[in-house]
């Protein structure tokens, strides 16, 4: 009797919560995605599993036609203001989901327990409000992808990538924002933009104590517009409680200040531009290695005489352009050059404040190429790419690439534009090292295959992406 009364009230119970659960009914609802993902063979390679060809230390700089598979999830709600009329205030709310790994596949018959496992990241959960009642305000709050145009062909966002978790406002073509970059890579040798945070007695190192302040200024001219950037980086110091001396490190500062130049060309088939750019970071805001342009990532060691980064600098120029030169034929290059240089006085290898060897002080990429698209027809496009690359780490010798890709693709939106999406390509890509590259294993691919001037890889690949 009591398990009968006892089932009863639970479904009552139950009855109620149902009754008062809300009924989505909301259509201001919008999703977005970006993804890649194929099979690949790395001919040479034990095991076959592929890797890139391109220099350590550059990412996607050389070519991205080898990259592992990736998906984006993005959702958005949409909001307007309760009193219409000439209110033309529009309010989003967006989250973005990503899902990759370094090692071995993240989709089929996997786990996360499988080789490489899994990664997940939420990129970005932030909230605006645009053209706020009419006017020329508006306001972000939240973590962002808040970065400008990249070079597409080497997965480079190159002058302004300030991606992390903040707010910013905007009135007219000036805006102001304020960036908490965040990580908890506690392995890394990456200096120490981090705090100290005790818990349960075990010391864990987390990277939340910089802040970056960044203005934007964007001038219409002609065809296009000048963008000037300005950033001013703050490092907390230590607690002054900490007396483990390898954490107990001053505060510090850095600054950028950077331009760039778009402008649109007239072509037969629209959408052609040409865009340069420079920027110079000092300080802890000295950034930007690995493919990334991040200037939060600061790049070398310390001076252990001033416990500072003042010294530390980088220098970067970019160049790109998209030349649709006719209705059956596109051409996509690059151009970059860096130079940066850590605060220590030495040229080569050094230690951080946490005494890990930092590889390296000083470093050199160079990288052009280009990538070609033949309109065979509507569907059919025939991609390919040439690429060379340069990079020297501290006093070693010049480590170079050189590339060659052809991807014959078949683009099921029957559009004659580099941008067309999906995308099913059958890829071949040969790369060349110089012998200080191949004797040193300069490059993912030889790791694993060894010593050699040659590196292949073969692939049936696909790309898409919808906003």
């Amino acid at each position: 009797m009591k398990r009968a009364l006892l089932l009863i009230f639970s479904l009552i119970i139950v009855v109620q919560l149902l009754a008062q659960s809300p009924v989505i009914s909301n259509k201001r609802f919008s999703f977005g995605s970006y993804g890649r993902a194929g099979i690949a063979y790395g001919v040479g390679i034990e095991g076959h599993f592929p890797r890139s060809l391109n220099l350590n230390g550059m990412g996607s700089i050389g070519g991205r036609f080898e990259e592992n598979d990736y998906m984006e999830l993005a959702a958005a709600m949409h909001f307007t203001p309760v009193i219409m009329g000439k209110d033309t205030t529009q309010i989003n709310v967006q989250a973005r989901f990503a899902f990759f790994t370094t090692k071995g596949q993240i989709i089929g018959n996997v786990t996360s327990k499988s080789l490489g496992g899994i990664t997940s990241a939420l990129p970005e959960l932030f909230a605006e409000a645009t053209h706020i009642n009419g006017s020329d305000w508006s306001i972000w709050v939240g973590a962002r992808f808040f970065r400008g145009d990249d070079i597409h062909v080497i997965d480079h966002f190159y002058f302004d990538d300030h991606s992390g978790q903040g707010f910013g406002v905007k009135h007219k073509n000036t805006q102001f924002a304020i960036v908490f970059p965040g990580s908890v890579d506690t392995n890394s040798t990456l200096p120490p933009y981090f705090y100290l945070n005790i818990v349960n007695g075990t010391p864990v190192l987390g990277l939340r104590n910089r802040s970056v302040s960044i203005i934007e200024h964007t001038i219409p001219v002609q065809n296009g517009y000048i963008k000037l950037l300005g950033e001013f980086h703050r490092l907390a110091a230590a607690l002054s409680g900490d007396t483990v001396s390898a954490y107990n490190y001053p505060s510090d500062i850095g600054f950028v200040a950077g331009a760039k130049y778009f402008s649109n060309i007239s072509t037969s088939l629209p959408g052609s531009f040409n865009a340069v750019s420079i920027r110079y970071g000092t300080g802890i805001a000295n950034g930007g290695d690995g493919g990334s342009s991040k200037t939060f990532l600061t790049y070398g060691g310390p001076n252990m005489e001033t416990n500072s980064f003042r010294k530390a600098h980088s220098f970067a120029v970019t160049e790109t352009f998209l030349w649709n030169i006719s209705k059956a034929y596109s051409l996509n290059g690059y151009g970059i050059y860096t130079k940066s240089r850590g605060a220590s006085d030495s040229l080569n290898v050094t230690p951080d404040y946490l005494g890990k060897q930092v590889l390296f002080n000083r470093k050199t990429d160079i990288s052009f190429g280009a990538r070609g698209t033949w309109y065979v027809t509507n569907w059919l496009h025939l991609l390919h790419e040439f690429d060379m690359a340069w990079r020297r780490d501290g006093t070693q010798d010049v480590a170079q690439m050189t590339k060659f890709t052809i991807a014959p693709t078949i683009a099921p939106g029957s559009q004659r534009d580099v941008w067309t999406r999906p995308h099913f390509r059958l890829v071949y890509s040969l790369a060349h090292y110089n012998k200080f590259a191949a004797v040193n294993l300069y490059s993912p691919y030889l790791t694993q295959s060894g010593n050699r001037s040659w590196g292949q890889y073969l692939g049936v690949k696909m790309e898409w992406w919808i906003w």
